[in-house]
């Protein structure tokens, strides 16, 4: 172990960075556009810590409970805190993510209606059907199975990140000072859009799945030498992660008027229907646009669906153990599948403000997982209070800011 930089190193941080970058980044630029310059250059500011910070806690976390090879997040937990408490974070992690499915569904379904509605009138019927084929062809691309639909999913990670780099680069040609040099002025308004503004960044940068594989496969090949070797990679994962994410962000803000960001976030749609809504925009972005937006946001409802699938199904099972009835694993996957759908179907339907929903629901629960837990637990834990450092105090107080959004809204 010589080299300074290794080639599964290299790999790891792609792997990051490739769970990290896509439809998250889509939803941030109309968030911090709404909310005004100087919330821009504060995200741009913390971006790096508030990234870094959270999710080495909850590597650390995993890392240093005495579970079996194999075990991540919710095994950690039941370690320190008891069954109870681990099937709680159980619940709660699967809640978090069912809502984010539930979000990409609500927004591949936007991004879908917009164009439609350029052409023809957009009835409730028409939503309906848009709604059933969102719902019905992710699952066909879902039941495919695993190994195929992560294949075709590590495939379009690096085209997805080629084309938010190729696009931040194209709109510094179209670059416009004035669009940012308003709203610098320091306010309570400001801190305010601060404040709400916390759960989308939390969404945008979280990739707390992951972290659990990551830490697993270190800890596999270096033991006790697994963390410090986590944080290397994640340093310069991360820092590559905020710099190209907040390019593209600014490069977005910078191109893009006010009324455009506004009408986007009203429409639950994402920054590239913004940019395809403006008069001058070529065609060819908006044809790329919607199928980039649709990709990404495929990829990230994919990544995270198997996922909540697994804990519907222990959902269904325990559900139906309580009253006396035991079914195999198949039928209870078959029940969680069908059950998911059509509550995704039904919410595709009813078209809820997808920034809202991270706002108040998804984000904060993200923290409460992310932010919260693992920090919280180096002062109930006494075997973590070597982790306790002023980053993990800091990002303790953030996931409780971002927490308190869900519940004063």
């Amino acid at each position: 172990m010589s080299k300074i930089w290794s080639k599964e190193e290299t790999l790891w941080s792609f792997a990051l960075y490739g769970t990290a970058v896509g439809a998250g980044t889509l939803f941030l630029p109309i968030q911090l556009g709404a909310a005004g310059s100087l919330v821009l250059l504060i995200t741009a500011l913390v971006a790096w810590p508030l990234t870094y910070w959270p999710h080495r806690a909850l590597c650390q976390f995993i890392l240093s409970s005495n579970t079996s090879a194999g075990v991540g997040i919710t095994g950690a937990v039941s370690h320190y805190y008891g069954r109870k408490i681990g099937n709680i974070i159980t619940a709660l992690y699967f809640i978090a993510f069912f809502v984010v499915v539930l979000i990409y569904a609500v927004a591949i379904t936007n991004s879908l209606t917009e164009q439609l509605a350029k052409h023809m009138p957009l009835t409730t019927g028409v939503r309906v059907m848009v709604s059933a084929g969102v719902v019905l062809v992710l699952n066909l691309i879902f039941l495919m199975g695993r190994h195929i639909t992560l294949k075709v999913m590590g495939f379009l990670v690096f085209p997805l990140i080629a084309y938010f780099l190729f696009l931040s680069l194209w709109l510094t040609r179209s670059w416009d000072p004035s669009l940012l040099a308003g709203q610098m002025e320091f306010s309570t308004h400001t801190l305010h859009q601060v404040w709400i503004s916390i759960p989308v960044m939390v969404f945008a940068f979280s990739h707390t799945p992951i972290i659990s594989t990551f830490a697993i496969d270190r800890r596999e090949k270096y033991g006790d030498l697994a963390m410090g070797k986590c944080k290397k990679i994640m340093k310069v994962a991360y820092l590559i992660i905020c710099l190209s994410v907040m390019f593209f962000v600014i490069s977005c803000l910078l191109s893009i008027p006010a009324n455009y960001i506004s009408s986007a976030k009203h429409e639950g749609v994402t920054i590239l229907s913004a940019l395809s809504m403006m008069p001058n925009s070529p065609a060819w972005l908006a044809v790329s646009g919607i199928i980039v937006a649709v990709v990404a946001m495929s990829k990230s409802f994919l990544g995270t669906y198997f996922g909540v699938i697994e804990g519907a199904t222990e959902v269904v099972r325990t559900s139906l153990n309580v009253v006396g009835v035991h079914k195999s694993r198949a039928f209870n996957r078959a029940m969680s599948i069908i059950m998911v759908s059509a509550i995704t179907f039904l919410i595709c339907c009813i078209n809820p403000n997808a920034i809202s929903m991270i706002s108040v629901i998804s984000g904060p629960l993200i923290a409460m997982i992310l932010f919260i837990m693992p920090t919280i637990s180096t002062y109930l834990i006494p075997s973590l209070k070597p982790y306790r450092s002023v980053g993990s105090f800091i990002t303790l107080v953030v996931g409780i800011l971002c927490v308190s959004v869900m519940f004063v809204s």
